[in-house]
């Protein structure tokens, strides 16, 4: 993977998912819902990606690594009926849940590793926004693949969001990897490219992060666009 360009490798990180579980459990216990870099009440580059893939409503969308996340209450607010959002922190899940009230009582919450995913079904659509730039390491990549293998149908929807070439090189006091266009898409070979997109995301604190977004479709299944 060159190219890529990564953090100091002396940052601490945690080494397997126990480690990971434990510290992003600590961080959404120990934190505000906004008072997170990555947070934002209206995610408008997940939005417009996921909307021009022309999905039914009734197709099922998975979001992994959600967090505190709105991307499902926006999705139900488009009549979206099959979502699901997975993170590794049950705080933040349940601050979800909490936020979704009644009307996403059929909105699957679960706490799960996105290195470690076997779903009982596919999706439609694969959603990760600051997850993958986190993955350091070769094997965590690969294991993410596998995992998005197991869980996406053929013929699925790949989106993805990292910090881009000029965004930060920390997160959350971890260190992170930064992707190109070019970069993100050939994370997953075989994957065809379908857009591409990116904003200079404004923190609750009024900083910039870049990022950097790919729609991919996997190949098979019912294919309509060119």
């Amino acid at each position: 993977m060159s190219a890529v360009t990564s953090s100091s490798d002396d940052l601490w990180r945690p080494a397997d998912s126990g480690g990971r579980q434990e510290f992003w459990e600590g961080v959404h216990d120990s934190k505000d819902v906004d008072g997170v870099s990555w947070w934002q009440s209206v995610p408008g580059l997940s939005l417009g990606l996921v909307d021009s893939t022309g999905l039914r409503p009734d197709e099922p969308i998975i979001d992994v690594g959600a967090g505190w996340s709105t991307l499902v209450d926006h999705l139900l607010e488009r009549g979206c009926r099959d979502l699901t959002a997975i993170d590794l922190s049950a705080t933040a899940l349940q601050t979800v849940r909490d936020r979704l009230g009644d009307a996403g009582r059929q909105v699957v919450l679960e706490v799960a590793d996105v290195l470690d995913l076997h779903p009982s079904r596919r999706f439609a659509l694969w959603h990760d926004r600051a997850v993958h730039h986190f993955l350091t390491e070769a094997d965590e990549r690969a294991d993410y693949v596998a995992s998005l293998e197991r869980s996406l149908r053929p013929g699925g929807w790949l989106v993805v969001a990292t910090f881009g070439p000029d965004g930060p090189t920390t997160c959350s006091g971890l260190p992170i990897v930064r992707f190109t266009h070019e970069e993100l898409a050939a994370q997953f070979p075989g994957y065809r490219l379908v857009d591409t997109a990116g904003e200079e995301h404004e923190t609750p604190w009024g900083s910039t992060q870049q990022f950097t977004a790919v729609l991919m479709r996997r190949p098979g299944g019912q294919d309509s666009r060119s």
